[in-house]
């Protein structure tokens, strides 16, 4: 499990109107919650954590000077748009007590079935595990090289390394090889559903406008 350590400084204004300020300079408004930390504002430099929003890497939390916390990223949002994060939650995490991730389901092997005309389908890319954080894999294998046309393997066919509890159904398919003429197919409203979510946050830099804000920007304004 890789390890990481990230500085951030720790912010006592909270708000839309701070959140719009601090991404105008760049900079990416957080928070870290956990059971002994309730919840604390966080500033964080997006330089710090490119390439580390989509792990499970455990990360050295380093909250001004005086502060540290150990943390997993637990969820971020991106500007439908621009595709920069706009706001990132760290949990805080104990090395001796299991938690609740997601893993990507890593293929491996080339299916018989395919090589005989069938056409894979994956139809789950992640599982939910529940682990100790030092036990996390980065991600699980399913062998797929036996896999005739026809043919389907679950969750209870992945590899699970020793002291990972699987979280997700182990009935649950993740793989099966069809014929092209039964080729499955998503139905076309997930897809719409998936492709124009409204996104939670709108407007510059993709942040919604709550009622006020722009008078309170018209204020600062007139002081400066």
């Amino acid at each position: 499990m890789e390890r990481y350590e990230i500085s951030v400084t720790e912010r006592s204004e909270t708000g839309k109107g701070i959140s719009r300020r601090l991404r105008r300079k760049g900079l990416i408004p957080g928070v870290i919650y956990g059971k002994d930390i309730g919840s604390q504002s966080l500033v964080v430099n997006p330089e710090d954590v490119k390439g580390k929003v989509n792990t499970n890497a455990i990360i050295n939390l380093k909250i001004g000077d005086e502060k540290e916390e150990i943390a997993m990223i637990k969820d971020y949002q991106k500007d439908v748009i621009k595709g920069k994060i706009i706001h990132i939650d760290f949990q805080q995490i104990f090395m001796d007590e299991k938690i609740s991730v997601t893993v990507p389901v890593n293929i491996v092997g080339s299916a018989m079935g395919v090589q005989e005309g069938g056409v894979l389908q994956q139809l789950m890319r992640e599982i939910e595990i529940y682990s100790l954080p030092a036990d996390i894999p980065e991600e699980v294998d399913l062998d797929i090289t036996e896999l005739n046309v026809g043919d389907s393997l679950q969750v209870k066919d992945i590899e699970i390394p020793e002291g990972v509890e699987v979280l997700t159904s182990l009935d649950d398919v993740v793989v099966t090889v069809v014929t092209p003429s039964e080729e499955i197919v998503e139905e076309v409203e997930e897809e719409l559903e998936e492709e124009f979510i409204e996104p939670e946050v709108i407007g510059e830099e993709g942040e919604e406008v709550e009622e006020g804000e722009e008078a309170e920007e018209e204020e600062e304004g007139k002081k400066e």
